[in-house]
């Protein structure tokens, strides 16, 4: 298990990003929950009315949902408490690594500070940890591609 956060002034721009086009549209999302003005709740599960003909999917991309989960903490208060749980389509954990049945990623947003938990799960049980390295060093590459340094919490 990786576990990092952003602090400080990181935490404004991964926010912006985040609700910025194109950062993190890519990931699908398992569920939501944020702690604003009342509590909201999704399971990420996509109506599939939304589906484009032969379409299969059952979770919606964060490119789907961020408009609404923005509409909801746009303001000048910022919310209490917020948390996604991202993951990789499956196609793309499977690039990572054959094995892998998933690879997520649990942000939770709470006192100032962003903190990150990521894990995989596998297709057929091993007791290596090639997966959850392969995530890791993915998810390293990609936060500092994009100017963030993964901080051990405290």
């Amino acid at each position: 298990m990786f576990v990092f956060c952003l602090k400080n002034e990181q935490v404004k721009t991964f926010m912006s990003r985040l609700f910025s086009k194109g950062f993190m549209d890519g990931f699908t999302v398992i569920g939501v929950e944020l702690f604003c003005v009342a509590r909201f709740t999704t399971d990420g599960r996509i109506n599939p009315d939304y589906l484009e003909e032969g379409e299969e999917r059952s979770l919606c991309l964060w490119s789907e949902l961020r408009p609404y989960i923005y509409s909801l903490i746009k303001g000048s208060k910022k919310p209490k408490y917020f948390k996604a749980v991202f993951a990789l389509r499956p196609y793309q954990a499977e690039m990572l690594h054959e094995n892998a049945a998933s690879m997520h990623l649990t942000m939770s947003f709470e006192n100032d500070v962003i903190t990150f938990t990521a894990g995989t799960a596998q297709k057929t049980f091993s007791l290596s940890k090639e997966e959850d390295l392969a995530w890791e060093n993915y998810l390293r590459k990609f936060f500092n591609k994009n100017g963030f340094i993964c901080e051990t919490p405290e």
